[in-house]
This record gives C-alpha cells, structure tokens and sequence, in this order.
C-alpha cells in the first residue's frame, strides 16, 4: 500500500505538534512543510529531514502531497486552504476553518471545484474522554437530557502574529461543535453576549445561551481573562449529570446517591483526528465531518454579529 504523502503549512507550535504527529502514523509519509516565514519552515524540516518552502502551493506541487494540515492563523486559513485544493491536495483545516460564513462559502467552492475533501479541525470530537460522555448520553445513562454547560477559560494568548479573531472563534467554537455533535439537533434560538474587557479590538468574553427543539439549554462559557486554563462541559438529565475533563480525558458521573470517576484509555487527540483525515483520503470517501459541520458552528458562533 502506498503511503500518503503528506505536508503541513505553518510551523507555529501547533504546525509543529501536526508534523511529528505524522511522523508517528502507519501508512503515512511527512514528505515537507511551508511558512510564510521560510527560515521557520526551515527549522523544523531539517529536524525530520523533509523539504521546507515558503508557499503552500508551491509545497503541495513541488512535493507531489496528496493531503496537508492547514495550521496558521485564522484570518489565512481559508486563503492557504485554498492554495493547498488548487494545487491538488486534500485539506485538514484548522479550527475555526473561517472566520465569516462568507468565507466559508468560498472554501467550500473551492474544495467542490478541486473535487477534494476538507476536513475540520474539531479536534476535541477525537477526545476519547468526550467519545466516553457522548456513549454516556447515547446510552441514556443520563436520562431525558436539560442543560449542557462548556466553559472554556484561559489567559488572553501572546501570539507574535496577531489574531484577528476574538475568544468566540478561538475558544468557544470548540464548546459549539462538542455540543452540536451530542445534540445532534440545530438551536431554535441563540443568546449571545461579547465584551472586550481589557479595551482590544475583539471580545475577551463571551456567553452564550441557546434553546434546542428537544428542550434541552445550551450555555457556553469562554474568556481569555481567567489565570488558569479550565476545559470542561457538564451534562445534566433526569437521571444524573456527567462531567468531561478534556485534559485529564475524564468523566465524573453524578447520582444523586453517589458519584464515579470514569476514565478510558488515553490517546492524543491530535493522534486521533490526523488518523481520521488521512483514512478518508486514502479511501477517497467524503467524511462525516465536513463543511457541512463547520457552518452549523459557525451559524452559532457568529450569531447576533
């Protein structure tokens, strides 16, 4: 069987974390990577041994790819994924894969023209500890579903190259695709508070409070003003609540006569969710996780702007 050549734009922590992934797959060649920042790009190949180049195009042609992880900042993401389809290479985007639904109308023309298949970075779908919550409620061992509550808080990022987004697109889009997937159903309504706490351009705080035909209330919580770093979703039924640690890859099940902590086998998720992108590409067969995903998001996310 014949590896799938792979190659990875942008080499920032996170590309980086994308290449020695790849490194570790079976049926799986890290042929290059590119930045925009060629001595960057530079760096990190010559500790694989692979080529470096400057333009995502340029990489996908020169180095004959068939698949690339997209992995810059969120204002590029749609223009080099664009790059990498017309050159003809099928795309991991990373999250949140666009910043408008216009953008992301004009990536989905661009994949449909290339005839190749883009897959989202919602990397936190591949958390086995989420894949534990998620046979949880399918299972109904929490009974008639009320609220799903995702806080994700941190410390406002120090990037060198400035993001144009706020904590909506970077932190919250993550609760928004977990509690769109557990659903499986699209919010009737959707309440949504930004604020810029600390006077920058995009919001530092959002909230969010959605109502599903089910009945059942959403709320997301995301800041970048919290000196610890916090990841969580709570899920609460009439027979009991459950909540995922996404770090520790944990679930606490609450009775109301006793509590458990669950665990499962630990894997990366990053592991998980590049295995998934290159198997649909060496079987040429369109994912579950797709566009489609990505604008029911980003329809939540980018709500009331």
């Amino acid at each position: 069987m014949r590896k799938v050549r792979v190659g990875v734009v942008g080499c920032g922590w996170f590309g980086r974390a994308h290449a020695r992934v790849y490194r570790t797959l079976a049926g799986v060649e890290l042929v290059a990577v590119s930045d925009i920042d060629l001595q960057l790009a530079r760096s990190v190949a010559e500790g694989y041994g692979i080529e470096a180049y400057g333009s995502a195009g340029e990489m996908v042609e020169r180095a004959d790819l068939d698949a690339v992880s997209v992995v810059v900042t969120p204002q590029k993401l749609v223009e080099a994924a664009t790059e990498v389809l017309e050159a003809g290479a099928h795309a991991l985007v990373e999250k949140p894969v666009a910043t408008s639904l216009s953008e992301l109308e004009a990536l989905r023309s661009a994949a449909s023209k290339a005839g190749a298949l883009v897959v989202p970075g919602f990397i936190e779908l591949f958390n086995p500890g989420y894949r534990l919550l998620k046979k949880l409620v399918q299972g109904g061992e929490l009974g008639d579903l009320y609220v799903v509550s995702g806080k994700r808080i941190g410390r406002s990022p120090k990037r060198q190259v400035k993001w144009q987004i706020g904590v909506s697109l970077d932190l919250g889009v993550h609760e928004a695709y977990v509690q769109l997937d557990l659903l499986n159903e699209d919010p009737e309504s959707v309440w949504a508070f930004r604020r810029s706490v600390l006077g920058n351009e995009a919001e530092d705080v959002a909230l969010y409070i959605m109502e599903y035909p089910s009945g059942v209330v959403g709320v997301i919580e995301a800041n970048w003003l919290t000196p610890i770093s916090y990841r969580a979703v709570r899920v609460s039924g009439s027979r009991g609540s459950a909540e995922l640690d996404y770090l520790r890859q944990t679930v606490i099940l609450d009775r109301s006569d006793r509590s458990s902590i669950l665990r499962t086998r630990w894997s990366e998720p990053l592991a998980e969710e590049l295995a998934y992108f290159v198997q649909h590409v060496r079987e040429g067969r369109e994912p579950d996780l797709n566009l489609d995903a990505v604008e029911r998001v980003l329809s939540l996310v980018l709500s009331g702007r």
